[in-house]
């Protein structure tokens, strides 16, 4: 097998969790780091032993095979094609874009290159997630019909006339994240993807901003989806004051499926059984299962990236399908799998 030299774009909190992917793969290394901010690029290649470059053409002109791209995410388009156009397979972090016109060009312009393209939704991979998804594809719960998919965190009570403006973060603007649906729950939304397939409806509510006895609700993202074979999921996410409520099941035509914590472990209901089953779960990081499988298509072991492109559109247009069900009030269809969206859609306000 091939080494595979890699150049990290972007050094921010992200960078960590990608240096010590490459650093437990291998047959891979990190030979620079980019970023627009010197001294973070600067320390970022220190920790890999490395060079710093500011200058992104340099790096992409050198010879390595890969790039991990941990940038904000309106700049992910321009660096996918950037890099393709180098010749570099790519890993970009999720979401892949705010709108679906841009995740089809950083898909075709990788097709054309002939490059492979994962985009990291790294969550599919994690300990829980990845076992539930093991012993489903095994028949332990024969085919999956229905789930409930909540990311719930906890948020302290804010009385109207303490509520500040967010401060000044590009994460703060949903114009720059696309909502908390695409910047953290698209997680969630593609693990639910992978075991229940392909989408065909969904419809929304979101609760925003409330005054109630003087305080103000935090954001909560309610929606139901509805796959093409039938199988109905509802999906939370956001905060609710004091108690959180992080929580998955899968129920299936011969048993179910729960968990709480993204280690596991995860219970299991047997048709038969009449007691629930704790299967443990293996505890390997998933951002290096993420990596591997990226550089096994690479290297022709499979053809394709779980996390591959058209996967990365699928997940945005699912956020996006949200967002839109919300404002018009009505149904969101979708055509294999990618949400019947007005020309451009992109959420510029929850």
């Amino acid at each position: 097998m091939s080494t595979h030299r890699i150049g990290l774009i972007g050094c921010g909190g992200i960078a960590g969790a990608w240096i010590r992917a490459v650093a437990e793969h291998d047959e891979c290394q990190i030979d620079w780091a980019f970023d627009l901010d010197a001294e973070a690029a600067t320390r970022r290649a220190e920790e890999v032993s490395g060079q710093a470059i500011t200058d992104l053409d340099k790096g992409l002109a050198s010879d390595v095979d890969l790039v991990v791209i941990g940038t904000p995410t309106s700049s992910h388009p321009t660096l996918v094609q950037q890099a393709a156009a180098a010749g570099k397979h790519v890993m970009c972090e999720k979401p892949m874009d705010l709108g679906l016109d841009d995740c089809r060009k950083m898909i075709d312009a990788c097709e054309a290159a002939g490059v492979q393209l994962a985009i990291g939704h790294s969550l599919r991979f994690w300990g829980a997630f990845l076992k539930t998804r093991k012993l489903i594809a095994e028949g332990a719960i024969g085919t999956p019909v229905s789930g409930s998919i909540d990311r719930l965190g906890t948020a302290k009570a804010q009385a109207a006339e303490e509520v500040e403006p967010a401060a000044d973060h590009w994460r703060n603007d949903p114009a720059n994240t696309g909502g908390h649906a695409l910047e953290g729950f698209i997680h969630e939304l593609d693990f639910t993807r992978s075991v229940f397939g392909d989408v065909a409806t969904v419809t929304c509510e979101i609760g925003e901003g409330r005054a109630v006895d003087g305080f103000v609700s935090p954001q909560i993202i309610q929606g139901v989806v509805g796959f093409e074979n039938g199988a109905v999921v509802t999906t939370r996410t956001g905060s609710t004051v004091g108690v959180p409520t992080r929580g998955y099941w899968i129920a299936g035509s011969e048993g179910g499926l729960r968990f709480d914590g993204w280690g596991g472990p995860v219970e299991l209901y047997r048709r038969d059984a009449e007691d629930v089953e704790l299967v443990e779960c293996e505890q390997v990081y998933a951002y290096h299962l993420e990596l591997k499988d990226l550089t096994d298509a690479i290297d022709g072991v499979h053809a394709r990236p779980e996390n591959d492109g058209a996967n990365g559109l699928a997940n945005v247009s699912l956020g996006l399908a949200l967002y839109r069900a919300y404002e018009t009030g009505s149904r969101v269809s979708f055509t294999d799998g990618v949400a019947d969206l007005p020309q451009g859609y992109r959420n510029l306000k929850y």
